[in-house]
């Protein structure tokens, strides 16, 4: 393996790999990686992660900047490490549809998905 990187620059693409990270999660990890989310950490198995612009600094080989959410995925799964950057709107418009897919099969859970989600909402600035 080398070290090239992908970086997608489709949206529809980013959103896709989004998906897929979320379908790899399965609801057996959701509730787990929504935990990490709230303290800005990522969540990561096998070979599909996330991470927050605000785990890195400049002089990490990681850094993308100061804002947004990478969803990664390595070989593997992929020929080489794909780096799908999105900003903090478009990572939680598809945590929420995840969130609501999830409470379709978990409704028991729902108080702790809604806290999760308004403290991740809160750490993120949004409104």
């Amino acid at each position: 393996m080398d070290d090239e990187i992908y970086y997608v620059k489709d949206t529809h693409e980013k959103i896709e790999n989004m998906e897929a990270y979320y379908s790899t999660l399965g609801y057996g990890y959701f509730l787990e990686a929504l935990n990490e989310f709230k303290s800005g950490q990522g969540f990561g198995i096998g070979y599909t992660s996330c991470y927050f612009a605000s785990e890195c600094t400049p002089c990490d080989e990681e850094y993308f900047g100061d804002t947004g959410v990478n969803f990664t995925t390595t070989p593997p799964v992929t020929n080489t490490e794909v780096y799908s950057i999105v900003d903090y709107d478009i990572f939680f418009e598809y945590l929420l549809k995840t969130a609501q897919e999830y409470l379709s099969i978990y409704p028991q859970n729902n108080l702790i998905v809604e806290e999760n989600l308004t403290q991740i909402q809160k750490r993120l600035d949004m409104k």
